[in-house]
């Protein structure tokens, strides 16, 4: 029989709740209906729904680590530091030009993953910095925070 006290049947419960609450404060966000893009809200939910759906697939199908063995590789040093660089993105998202915050991001997250070749970094990083940038501005229409 499943026992919570398997790891991801913990997390699992933990995303669940996450993507719940992400879900109930999204509604808050206003939605404009004269404008003809995607609603400030779309984004949000779906992801709340994949949060959702993510926590229930770590419960339906628990791993058998322990949670104190989890616990103990999250608290990793390059691991904290990327949930680090992940708030601090998310918290400086709307003061920094989207193209170079994401470009930054990126390039720390993939060195702090292991990824050692600055020809790598620097390409994949500004790829993804672009890419982002144009399927956004100009493929759904989304206002981003720019400075140029």
């Amino acid at each position: 029989m499943w026992r919570l006290r398997r790891a991801d049947g913990v997390l699992g419960l933990a995303v669940v709740a996450a993507g719940a609450l992400l879900a109930v404060l999204s509604t808050d966000i206003p939605v404009n209906l004269g404008v003809q893009t995607l609603s400030a809200r779309f984004f949000p939910q779906l992801l709340a729904l994949f949060l959702a759906a993510s926590g229930l697939a770590l419960i339906v199908s628990p791993d058998s680590r322990t949670v104190s063995g989890v616990v103990r590789a999250l608290l990793e040093r390059r691991r904290l530091l990327l949930a680090v660089a992940t708030a601090v993105y998310f918290l400086a998202f709307r003061y920094v030009d989207f193209r170079v915050g994401t470009f930054a991001f990126m390039a720390l997250s993939m060195w702090l993953l292991g990824s050692r070749n600055w020809m790598e970094l620097i390409g994949v990083a500004l790829a993804v910095s672009i890419g982002a940038y144009v399927l956004f501005r100009h493929g759904f229409n989304v206002l981003l925070p720019i400075w140029v």
